[in-house]
């Protein structure tokens, strides 16, 4: 089992088990329901493991996520009760264990057949959902939601940088010198996307962070919300970088280059979700910046991640914080 994290080994013992359905029981009863039967393994990754509980009220899911990841459920249910029916709405967490029990709310979309339709929907219920966190900035960090500022990034990348090439040549998140100065290579593009996005319109919000299909809830009807689930990757930034995953992910599913209409036609139903700021039209050009820093987010996401992972873990997964700073002077 090389490269296993120990918080994944954790998962698997008969202890932590036991602690769980103890806790969950303790859950269930605040809400005078009852555990059936024995919980169901679920989707397992380094980032979380889930159990599907049975109840006599309907099917529960349990969530444990990893240590570089404790605030997602006190995240979730702070922003939850702040916009009940655009997000998970945990029945219970423990913030010290990092652990969260939530309802079930159906398939989601990416049980669905993909359509330009079903993008829009999902783009434009995440902007919905961005707009109406704007004022929550302290109550979300409080929570534990790092912060990260275009004014930021361009300093982060330096010292990103520096961090990396200082490590020691074996170290498994170690680069050369002159993998460090091609990066850095990138450092004025990444200082002017800063600027435009700064210099624009567009408030800092929720930044979702690995926005897709998978991640939302299929909509009980024509008119209600879809709910949005998962975030363990999200930061408080630059809302427009939430768009790095979809676009990509569009990409594969229409096998399309991103300036495809149907492409297209999903991110402007995103963009209409800021009109107050803009038309789609003149937010557009807030697009691309915001892409061209995404990567930052996602490296900071999964150095978070690692910050307690064994050598082991550290060499299997180093690849997923080193891409994103190597993308930056590829692009």
């Amino acid at each position: 089992m090389g490269g296993v994290t120990q918080w994944i080994k954790t998962w698997t013992q008969d202890d932590w088990l036991k602690d769980v359905l103890e806790w969950v029981d303790m859950a269930c009863e605040a809400y005078s329901i009852e555990r059936i039967s024995t919980p169901q393994p679920a989707v397992s990754s380094i980032r979380a493991t889930h159990l599907r509980i049975n109840t006599d009220s309907g099917l529960l899911f349990f969530k444990a996520v990893a240590p570089g990841q404790l605030f997602e459920p006190p995240l979730t249910a702070v922003a939850a009760e702040l916009v009940p029916d655009r997000l998970v709405m945990p029945l219970a967490i423990d913030p010290e264990r990092g652990w969260m029990l939530c309802p079930d709310y159906g398939a989601t979309l990416e049980t669905l057949a993909t359509t330009p339709e079903l993008w829009a929907r999902a783009l434009g219920a995440l902007g919905e959902l961005q707009r109406e966190l704007l004022d929550a900035e302290e109550v979300l960090f409080d929570a534990g939601l790092q912060i990260l500022d275009p004014l930021w990034i361009p300093d982060e990348f330096n010292n990103a940088l520096l961090l990396h090439a200082s490590l020691p040549a074996d170290h498994p998140l170690g680069i050369p010198a002159r993998d460090a100065d091609h990066a850095f290579s990138a450092f004025k593009d990444i200082e002017e996307a800063c600027a435009q996005l700064s210099a624009g319109p567009i408030p800092l919000s929720l930044e979702h962070g690995s926005f897709d299909r998978r991640r939302v809830f299929a909509p009980v009807d024509a008119t209600s919300a879809p709910r949005i689930l998962n975030l363990g990757d999200a930061h408080w930034a630059h809302p427009f970088a939430s768009l790095a995953r979809p676009i990509e992910r569009m990409r594969i599913d229409f096998r399309c280059s991103p300036e495809d209409p149907r492409i297209m036609e999903a991110i402007a139903a995103y963009l209409a979700s800021w009109e107050e700021y803009g038309s789609p039209d003149e937010l557009y050009p807030l697009v691309a910046p915001a892409l061209r820093i995404s990567p930052l987010h996602t490296h900071e996401t999964w150095l978070q991640l690692l910050a307690d992972a064994d050598e082991a873990s550290l060499r299997r997964w180093a690849p997923m914080v080193l891409e994103p700073l190597a993308s930056l002077a590829n692009a």
